[in-house]
């Protein structure tokens, strides 16, 4: 009959240990550099606007200003009876308030494209102070 002593190595000791150890961390840390790089590319593709994005969004707004435009003078000439002239004004009106619209959202694409620009061309890895 064999006793067996209660000093028996654990299945886990020894350098399967420090080897599965191992393979956990370098795991883990693959794991992290690829969470990263998604969130770096995400990020990016959030920054980017397709140049369809802008045309759809240059037309609706253009649009939504002449239309109101339209409305605001189809309502006029209805309740003053100043038909058509209600209408071309604010039509006219319509007209202007779109191509500021436009102009003003084509300024803060540039500006923080400008931005972005900067962002990523100043600091230490360039050789740039930032």
């Amino acid at each position: 009959m064999s006793v067996s002593s209660g000093n028996q190595a654990s299945p886990m000791a020894g350098p399967e240990r420090n080897d599965l150890s191992e393979r956990i961390a370098k795991a883990q840390q693959e794991r992290a550099e690829r969470e990263a790089k998604k969130a770096r590319r995400d990020a990016e593709m959030d920054s980017s606007v397709s140049a369809g994005g802008l045309a759809l969004r240059y037309g609706a707004e253009f649009g939504a200003s002449v239309f109101v435009g339209i409305l605001l003078g189809l309502v006029i000439d209805h309740f003053f009876g100043t038909k058509p002239w209600g209408l071309l004004v604010m039509l006219g009106f319509g007209l202007a308030a779109g191509i500021l619209n436009v102009i003003r959202a084509y300024r803060q694409l540039m500006a923080d494209g400008k931005l972005q620009a900067t962002d990523q061309s100043d600091g230490p890895e360039n050789g740039t102070k930032g």
